[in-house]
């Protein structure tokens, strides 16, 4: 997939290319299969169809295959103008029962105008940080406004989880996530909610976060929830979301490199295949670091082992957490021991799910 990587992060940057990339996919060699292909496994497949219109390349595009891509464009773009209707309308009962709170992630970036067009990223919750203080009293507002909460895992319902219970409405297109704290775990000078809340603006009727705090949620969003640190893996969707807020506050580019370890891992995976990221290179320690990074990307059989092995280590931190309460809390250990058909059925689904990941 490296060939097909490097082509997809250049529709994505921002960089004058458009020459480059008409002679490149005007070629007779072109395989518009990969293009499809790859740019739906890195999550990114409307957003190069959005980009390559805007870069004045869709005419390239064969007839049939820009038809299908339009379609799949046009909804997710009705899907999200839809959300962004619903985020005003929670605004909007937050607001009058005065409780604290801000929007995240990509309903955030959409309600500030980050993207030429709402077609561009796909979206999935509605994420909203609350004051911890308010967190239940924001979760009966919405249950008393017809929102129903989803049941909680076994292991969610003892765990002390950044955000409750996903809340879905029938009549309502995105489910709601209330956050008391948005990482897995506390990353020092960081995404401190007291600050976020404080230091929030108002635009377009929606109460979102300040320019550093959107870039910074993405990198760790990355690298901590979802693990990114560990399995080394360029995630296009957020070098994008950083690409975005990068060009609309030009100050920012790569302003956090030296923010944390997690930001130093974004950043320099994110320079294996989008130009104009600053990496401290200046080290042999960097150099290798960043050589290690490129193998472990670009090489199937290496980035193959080096997932499996990560995914171990993943799954470990999960083990430690769930034995930790399993020794901790005898309510916990019950529920175990009443629902074991249901935790071999799930650790059997996991299992398979890594097989064939």
């Amino acid at each position: 997939m490296k060939k097909s990587k490097a082509t997809i992060a250049q529709i994505l940057s921002f960089e004058p290319n458009e020459a480059k990339l008409r002679a490149q996919f005007s070629s007779e060699t072109m395989d518009w299969d990969w293009f499809v292909k790859a740019s739906s496994q890195l999550g990114v497949m409307t957003t190069v169809y959005c980009r390559l219109t805007q870069k004045g390349l869709q005419d390239l595009i064969p007839e049939d295959l820009d038809t299908y891509l339009s379609e799949i464009t046009q909804i997710n773009r009705n899907r999200n103008e839809t959300l962004l209707d619903q985020v005003k309308e929670l605004s909007v009962l937050f607001n009058t029962h005065k409780i604290n709170h801000v929007f995240t992630k990509g309903c955030a970036l959409l309600a500030s105008g980050y993207y030429t067009d709402f077609g561009e990223r796909l979206i999935g919750d509605i994420d909203v940080l609350v004051e911890p203080t308010e967190l239940y009293k924001a979760e009966q507002l919405l249950l008393s406004v017809n929102y129903n909460s989803t049941e909680p895992s076994l292991f969610g319902k003892y765990k002390t989880h950044r955000h409750l219970p996903r809340l879905i409405h029938k009549n309502r297109l995105g489910a709601i996530e209330i956050h008391s704290k948005l990482l897995r775990k506390e990353v020092p000078n960081h995404l401190n909610q007291k600050k976020i809340l404080a230091n929030r603006a108002t635009i377009n009727q929606v109460s979102v976060p300040d320019p550093i705090t959107n870039l910074d949620l993405f990198i760790l969003n990355d690298q901590v929830n979802n693990f990114g640190y560990l399995l080394k893996s360029t995630n296009f969707k957020s070098c994008y979301d950083s690409l975005v807020i990068e060009q609309l506050h030009k100050t920012l580019k790569n302003n956090n490199y030296k923010s944390s370890k997690y930001h130093r891992v974004f950043y320099t995976l994110k320079a294996l295949y989008f130009k104009n990221t600053s990496v401290n290179t200046s080290k042999l320690s960097s150099i290798i670091v960043k050589k290690i990074y490129k193998h472990i990307n670009q090489n199937g059989v290496v980035r193959q082992i080096y997932s499996v092995i990560a995914k171990i280590n993943i799954g470990l931190i999960s083990f430690v957490e769930g034995m930790r309460l399993f020794v901790k809390n005898k309510d916990f250990r019950s529920d175990v021991w009443n629902h074991k058909s249901e935790v071999v059925r799930l650790f059997m689904s996991d299992q398979k799910s890594k097989k064939f990941h």
